[in-house]
């Protein structure tokens, strides 16, 4: 009794829980009751966040819980332990002792106890890159919390392992566990929780880059953590916010931000939460150009990142010495340093670490000379970065649900807030008034209620539709803007190297090979494939996001198809196009669906109608684009065959417009498309 009172006492009172604690350690007549006594004296120091010397009492209880045999005293000593070195930043030291306790745990050990070894485990291994053991730990935990309703740590598992999924681009699962985790922590009271929830979310925006919501959310984050104290949680946020500004491109409070972040750290010793701040503060530098003071703040990550020993983190700071180090012309050494970095990670998770690693090795190689490295590089960033499309689109849709979700609880509010005003007109007037009127007061209550109803319902409907566009728009936007990334990069570094190897392979034709025709043909065969490789490049890059388009107009864009497809000898396209000119005044999202169209109505009889002859017609009339595409083909399916896949997305492109289609053939007669775009509204400066 007396030890579960000292470690109740408030933080003022830490004079007095020690001195309790440590007359019941005089006193105690066998070592379990010396144990407690120790273990009581740990928890009291690390509720004042004295670490060491709560490191110091826990050992001395596991040492003497060893020495008389008792297993629960070990249990919890070992947790302890594990405890105390978490809070310093060494992850692994407390992996190893969280593991020993939860090992040694009876088969009826407190569910509290266990809950904190499963949670702690779990954020461990996630922390470590260890992603499928992150998951089973917590699992665990949930289970058992669901099972016993602890909502407390229910609410810290649902929330450890949207962290979790979110690390692996898992993200509307993410989104659902974090939503799980509020609304407990509402129910419950927990500041500190919403806090740290607070920062989840602000994260969520900065990725989306909406960066003033973000920082919003990471101030209501700070001021939680003020007001109770809390360094750890000042040190993440301060870290996060110098992060935001760097993306939002507002340079002037990063490195105040960075400061503040060591300083919190410092005060806690937490050499994670130091790796950390180094490390972003050190990339900072770099992209200040400030090489030197970059190189100082990065070792120094490297250092603490080391003694916690997660490879996915000590990777992330060896890459960025390595392009630090060819920045600064020192080849060799930045070698050395990011294949370091690409040995410590796992490859068969998509991360944004390994796309990193890959492109510094393609960079790196390009400036050695060494072309079949390079290039072999420079494919694996972009299979990568192909295969992690979704991921900006998930963000996407994530920012619009978050949005839509917190823009209908403010409605909501507001609605109830509404019937509460009324229910006291209503109670205020029920006293002024005689009985007689109490009917018709009741009546128009009613009708106002009936009237305030149906306006919330419309509101609810308006914002469900505007949702819906806002998460296609995205979507769309998306597209676009990977499409046009991947386009540049085939284009411009995959194109460029396959020249310089041309380049190269001609340089030989006329030095070495020129008296022998067995090698000439070789080399010529070469040659051939190189060029069809360039020709392949540059034609995907155009498929993707076509370059007449962006340089040079709508009209110029469709003549460059038509006569690409010409330029084939398997089809002649005629052409007419009345109008156009003004297209250029059009919105970007309007020229590149109506390119799209074109080429996919174009594709489709390419594909599928066996035709010679095709003519396009484009005309701009007063308000609306009429497309008119006729073929001397096979025609249609007679037996009415369902629509394929790329008529589906034809027509949903279309209706996106508000366009209609109007598709009829015969067999063996060809086939005829008739498209009408309405034209855009002109904006109103």
């Amino acid at each position: 009794m007396i030890l579960k009172r000292a470690v109740q006492y408030p933080a003022e009172a830490y004079d007095q829980a020690v001195e309790e604690a440590q007359q019941v350690a005089q006193r105690a007549v066998n070592a379990e009751g010396v144990v407690h006594a120790y273990i009581t004296l740990g928890n009291i120091d690390h509720k004042s966040r004295k670490y060491r010397q709560a490191l110091g009492y826990d050992s001395l209880a596991l040492n003497l819980a060893k020495d008389a045999g008792y297993r629960k005293g070990e249990v919890l000593a070992f947790g302890n332990i594990g405890r105390e070195f978490y809070a310093q930043g060494d992850l692994k030291t407390a992996a190893e002792n969280y593991s020993k306790a939860l090992a040694l745990s009876p088969s009826n050990a407190s569910t509290e106890s266990l809950l904190t070894y499963y949670n702690q485990l779990g954020v461990i291994n996630r922390i470590f890159g260890e992603f499928r053991q992150s998951i089973i730990y917590l699992d665990k935990g949930i289970d058992l919390a669901e099972e016993n309703q602890e909502l407390r740590s229910l609410a810290l598992l649902y929330m450890n392992k949207a962290n979790t999924l979110a690390e692996t681009s898992q993200y509307d699962e993410s989104a659902t566990l974090h939503l799980k985790s509020i609304t407990i922590k509402e129910q419950l009271g927990d500041r500190l929780g919403l806090g740290q929830s607070y920062g989840n979310l602000a994260i969520v925006f900065r990725r989306a880059k909406e960066y003033d919501k973000a920082i919003s959310y990471f101030f209501k984050n700070r001021d939680i953590a003020t007001a109770l104290g809390e360094h750890k949680s000042l040190g993440l946020v301060a870290s996060n916010l110098a992060v935001t500004y760097i993306e939002k491109g507002d340079f002037d409070k990063v490195r105040g931000f960075f400061n503040e972040a060591i300083l919190n750290f410092d005060k806690i010793s937490d050499i994670r939460g130091l790796g950390l701040s180094y490390h972003n503060y050190g990339n900072f530098l770099f992209d200040m150009n400030e090489l030197d003071s970059a190189e100082v703040l990065m070792k120094k990550a490297l250092g603490f990142r080391e003694k916690v020993g997660s490879d996915t983190e000590i990777s992330s700071t060896l890459a960025n010495l390595g392009r630090l180090y060819l920045k600064a012309g020192k080849v060799g050494l930045a070698e050395k340093y990011i294949l370091d970095a690409q040995s410590r990670l796992d490859t068969t998770h998509k991360t944004k670490g390994l796309l990193d690693v890959f492109s510094y090795l393609s960079t790196l190689y390009v400036k050695k000379g060494d072309y079949r490295k390079a290039f072999e590089y420079q494919s694996k960033f972009l299979d990568l970065e192909k295969s992690m499309l979704n991921e900006n689109e998930r963000i996407n849709i994530l920012k619009a649900e978050s949005k839509y979700e917190l823009e209908k609880r403010d409605l909501q509010l507001a609605f109830e807030k509404d019937k509460q005003r009324e229910k006291q007109f209503n109670i205020i007037l029920i006293a002024a008034l005689v009985i007689l009127a109490l009917v018709a007061l009741i009546g128009i209550s009613l009708f106002r209620r009936k009237q305030a109803k149906e306006r919330h319902q419309a509101q609810l409907m308006q914002l469900a539709q505007e949702h819906r566009i806002a998460t296609t728009r995205a979507l769309r936007e998306a597209e676009k803007e990977e499409r046009k990334k991947i386009a540049g990069k085939l284009h411009d570094e995959v194109g460029a190297q396959l020249s310089i190897a041309r380049l190269n392979i001609n340089q030989l034709e006329s030095t070495m090979f020129a008296a022998d025709s067995e090698a000439g043909a070789k080399l010529e065969a070469a040659q051939k494939l190189l060029g069809d490789m360039s020709e392949t490049v540059r034609a995907i890059s155009h498929s993707l996001m076509p370059i007449a388009l962006e340089k040079y107009g709508l009209k110029a864009a469709i003549l460059d198809l038509v006569n690409a497809v010409n330029a084939s000898g398997k089809i002649r396209v005629e052409e007419v196009i009345d109008g156009l000119a003004n297209a250029d005044s059009w919105s970007d999202e309007f020229r590149f669906g109506l390119y799209r169209i074109v080429q996919e109505v174009l594709s489709n009889i390419i594909k599928h109608a066996q035709a010679s002859h095709v003519l396009v017609q484009i005309v701009e009339l007063q308000r609306s684009v009429t497309i008119y595409m006729e073929d001397n083909g096979k025609g249609l399916d007679s037996n009415g065959a369902p629509l394929g896949i790329g008529l589906k997305l034809l027509k949903s492109n279309i209706e996106y417009f508000n366009g209609v289609i109007e598709i009829n053939g015969r067999e063996n007669q060809g086939t005829f498309v008739l498209i009408e775009l309405p034209l855009e509204s002109p904006s109103v400066g």
